[in-house]
């Protein structure tokens, strides 16, 4: 049984860029409710990897939500279904909710990686829904609030996530985004926001640098910032930059396993 939380808890479980810079894992977090709940946002490949070095059994996870449709955030969900239909068995639901294109894109996925077709999948109920910027859901009783990223071109439409528990509690992801206004509006009134910073400067492609929070501080509108998807020049200088900036606001550097309460 689910233990219950007094707060709101998330778990790095990959905090890394898409290369996995400095040995981390790709990029995704445990959200773990005050009533109970599960979800994970993204899904990279070695998601399923860092939930077992945390003792989580992928089976405890109800629910998936994705901010976008690249590799690194989403490519571990073969290895979860499969993971569910002959490894540990999986009975109860599982719950996709993503972007435009996610039940496409995804089942693509599993039949190229294992030849499984999603309609295959019967062991357990298998559920997709699609958001699009502006729409809200509720998704293992968190309300997700999506706003539009700047980071992949059309047809797909990535998104920033607000999610937040039945007692109010609520944390923004960034996903990967330029700074675009959705990062903000997502961020707005939120306990924490966990946001990516790839590289200390551009060139970082649709990506946030750290030169570029430094000069965008006072635009974010969230209680606290924790900084994640780090490439290796971020990592590297982490402590340091950590210790010498004025942030107005309460700042982390993201690592695999790092838990915080809000």
């Amino acid at each position: 049984m689910i233990g219950y939380l007094r707060r709101v808890k998330v778990t790095v479980v990959g905090s890394a860029d898409a290369f996995n810079a400095s040995g981390r894992g790709n990029s995704c977090y445990l959200v773990e409710g005050a009533h109970g709940a599960r979800l994970m946002i993204d899904f990279g490949p070695t998601a399923l990897l860092g939930l077992r070095r945390l003792g989580v059994l992928p089976t405890d996870i109800g629910a998936l939500a994705l901010t976008h449709l690249h590799g690194d955030h989403v490519g571990g969900f073969p290895a979860l279904i499969i993971d569910g239909l002959y490894n540990v068995p999986r009975t109860a639901a599982l719950s996709v909710l993503g972007p435009v294109l996610t039940k496409h894109t995804l089942g693509l996925l599993l039949d190229t990686a294992y030849g499984i077709a999603l309609d295959a999948v019967t062991a357990f109920p298998l559920g997709f829904d699609e958001l699009v910027p502006g729409e809200a859901r509720t998704l293992a009783g968190f309300e997700v609030r999506g706003f539009a990223a700047d980071h992949m071109s059309p047809p797909h439409r990535p998104l920033c996530l607000r999610v937040t528990d039945p007692s109010g509690k609520s944390v923004a992801f960034s996903g990967d985004t330029r700074f675009c206004p959705g990062l903000f509006e997502a961020a707005e009134g939120a306990d924490l926001l966990v946001a990516e910073c790839t590289r200390l400067a551009h060139p970082a492609g649709h990506h946030c640098t750290w030169e570029e929070w430094t000069s965008r501080w006072s635009e974010v509108r969230a209680r606290a910032l924790l900084l994640t998807h780090l490439g290796a020049d971020v990592r590297e200088r982490s402590v340091e930059l950590q210790s010498t900036v004025n942030a107005p606001l309460p700042l982390r550097f993201a690592d695999d396993g790092l838990e915080i309460e809000v």
